[in-house]
């Protein structure tokens, strides 16, 4: 069986060409800032691992995410009509007598997560690089979406970098890749396929700071010339040594430089700049909605914002070329963590 940690507790840093296998954070040796290792009961309440996957098409964007900290589990779905501007939102913690269970492998196995009424399982099979998901609310089928890394060929981003003192994160992403399925919307079923949805994924597991901010750029459609376009852009957390900021053009990926964000911290529905050091990246975000939680005043405060809209403005490729970024849907995000006490 592949996993991350190999026989000798090592970890290699950088980009892995191949699946991984599974996360076996509890084979590291995790110690504190003071060099000490640390107890199996501390690293199990450090891990951290979450779970985003989605689409986005000209008519509708959703997002479903799993997410695991402190030894608690969360899930929350939104599906966002662009034409009538309505939401559908559902969110909750899994509690005891709940399902809830993870698969640490990000290319194979179930996760299932079942409570107050919302039903999700992604199921993910290792040999066919085949990931799906499936969306009940209140018993009723919300969403099926499937997609797949092999066919035709993707070029899977697949990096581990170091965190804090002695931590690390692993995180797996594809954007820019066709979905098939169907979504089921006040009484109309719509083929995934026909409406032109295209999927994104986001798998992150690991030893973050106690204390972690990000903020994340995820595009996922075509641009002016009808190629298949992903971005994946971030500042925050996987920037030690190597960085996650890809450009995908029909499945083939290209790095792109460091990032910086421009927004209002007063209004985050205003328009967001997002540029790079390379001055490869110049892009423009207007939010059309979004999906947000705060807590202030408990022991692990957060403060979460997902916000869904369009694109418009310029890459530029090593090579030189130029593509235009036209009304290209995706998602911009502002997050605050404490993860555990």
């Amino acid at each position: 069986m592949r996993t991350l940690i190999e026989a000798e507790k090592n970890l290699k840093f950088g980009m892995y060409d191949d699946p991984v296998g599974t996360i076996n954070y509890l084979d590291f040796p995790l110690r504190n800032a003071f060099r000490d290792t640390l107890s199996e009961e501390d690293i199990r309440k450090q891990f951290v691992h979450f779970h985003f996957l989605g689409f986005a098409s000209k008519r509708f964007i959703s997002g479903c995410s799993l997410s695991y900290a402190n030894q608690s589990a969360t899930v929350f779905f939104y599906l966002f009509d662009r034409i009538s501007g309505t939401m559908t939102k559902r969110g909750c913690r899994i509690g005891e007598n709940d399902t809830g269970d993870f698969s640490l492998n990000p290319d194979g196995g179930i996760s299932h997560l079942r409570a107050r009424g919302m039903d999700v399982r992604f199921s993910f099979d290792e040999t066919s690089l085949r990931k799906e998901i499936e969306v009940h609310i209140e018993d009723k089928k919300i969403l099926k979406m499937a997609f797949n890394e092999t066919k035709p060929e993707f070029d899977t981003l697949r990096l581990c970098t170091p965190t804090g003192p002695n931590g690390w994160s692993y995180c797996q992403k594809v954007a820019g890749i066709q979905a098939e399925g169907e979504l089921i919307h006040e009484g109309y079923k719509y083929d995934l396929a026909e409406i032109g949805a295209f999927a994104h994924h986001d798998f992150t597991a690991g030893f973050l700071r106690r204390d972690t901010f990000w903020n994340w750029v995820c595009l996922t459609g075509t641009d002016t010339d009808g190629n298949i376009i992903g971005l994946n852009l971030s500042n925050g957390v996987n920037e030690t040594g190597f960085s996650e900021n890809v450009l995908w053009i029909n499945g083939k990926r290209e790095k792109m430089g460091l990032i910086i964000f421009d927004y209002d911290l007063d209004d985050l529905s205003k328009p967001w700049r997002i540029s790079s050091d390379t001055g490869q990246i110049t892009l423009t975000f207007k939010a059309e909605g979004q999906y947000a939680a705060q807590d202030k005043q408990g022991p692990r405060p957060f403060d979460f914002h997902q916000l869904f809209g369009s694109f418009h403005g310029q890459i530029t490729l090593g090579s030189g070329k130029k593509i235009d970024v036209g009304d290209i849907p995706g998602f911009c995000e502002r997050q605050y963590a404490v993860w555990w006490d």
